[in-house]
């Protein structure tokens, strides 16, 4: 993965989390720092992020709202920003986590997640944003009773179009 400094801002709050966060073969390809990550489950605590926190993973919080799912609660507020993205990020998580069955809310640049509820297969509208229909796969790697449909899946090419590729190399063990 790429290790840009505004880009490594979310290994810092899995490691909040209590994953266990190495990064291994660090490499520098053409200026840019690059390295394979290794994430181990660890505690499932409570996530704040806050206003200042915000900038430092804009991108990445729709991922971390779906990470969430998994256990760990999540509270963010100061995410007004979201709001003027590809969509109304805010909502857009909010429809996405609803879809497949997970307890959250939203109110004014404040998000929710409740962690812990068993995920089950739906039909997701990823509002033509390519980060939401990336973090409604992430979420759906853990739902139950079938297959997960996400509309809207073409607009991850304009960000990531190995993003299925590279999610089929992640190994779990």
């Amino acid at each position: 993965m790429g290790l840009n400094p505004t880009r490594t801002g979310i290994l810092e709050w899995l490691r909040r989390a209590g994953a266990e966060v190495d990064v291994v073969q660090v490499a520098d390809d053409g200026g840019e720092r690059r390295g394979s990550v290794r994430v181990r489950h660890g505690g499932r605590g409570a996530l704040e992020v806050g206003p200042a926190d915000v900038p430092g993973l804009i991108d990445e919080l729709p991922a971390l709202a779906a990470l969430a799912t998994h256990g760990a609660e999540l509270h963010v507020t100061g995410a007004g920003e979201l709001r003027h993205k590809e969509s109304d990020r805010l909502r857009s998580v909010l429809g996405a986590l609803a879809a497949l069955g997970a307890p959250a809310e939203v109110e004014g640049d404040a998000l929710v997640v409740h962690g812990g509820a068993q995920l089950r297969a739906g039909r997701v509208d990823a509002a033509g944003d390519h980060r939401i229909a990336m973090a409604s796969c992430i979420g759906a790697l853990a739902a139950a009773g079938g297959e997960t449909v996400i509309s809207g899946w073409r607009s991850v090419a304009t960000s990531y179009p190995g993003f299925l590729e590279d999610l089929a190399r992640c190994r779990v063990s």
